[in-house]
């Protein structure tokens, strides 16, 4: 099994996020750690995408409709693309998944992070959001908090 400790603020590599309904291939995404309960070390996790797809550069924070996210610009060699944080895609991801995963090879942390600033203007745009269940605003907050974002 692989040493995996999640911190809020890390990317991840997913090699196999979703298939591709006309080849069939898997397709790669990066996502953004916003959030881990102390506890349980359960992540919540949101995309990016360099698809706009009705999301705003300016305002960064956009709530939607049609699209509700953050945009982080071009985020790094990594992310070289403009890029924006997915709000519909938040998701609560159990920490045994993410151990299996990166024991697979299908999810790799990569050596880049969001700049502390950036990084709490997209904890406070997410928090905003209707696209957050209450256990993950509770999580999300607390980070928020622990990392000093006003």
């Amino acid at each position: 099994m692989a040493t995996v400790t999640p911190e809020a603020g890390q990317i991840w590599r997913d090699d196999c996020y979703y298939f591709d309904q006309v080849t069939g291939e898997c397709k790669r995404k990066f996502m953004l750690v916003l959030a881990v309960d102390p506890r349980s070390q359960d992540l919540v996790t949101a995309v990016f995408t360099s698809k706009s797809h009705g999301l705003a550069d300016d305002p960064t924070c956009s709530l939607g409709p049609p699209r509700a996210g953050y945009y982080v610009g071009i985020a790094g060699e990594s992310l070289p693309l403009e890029s924006w944080v997915e709000f519909s895609s938040v998701d609560t991801l159990d920490i045994d998944d993410l151990i299996i995963h990166a024991s697979s090879g299908r999810k790799r942390l990569i050596d880049q992070r969001l700049s502390a600033p950036m990084f709490c203007a997209v904890l406070r745009c997410v928090l905003q959001s209707p696209d957050i269940s209450q256990r993950q605003t509770r999580w999300i907050g607390d980070t928020a908090a622990a990392l000093g974002c006003s």
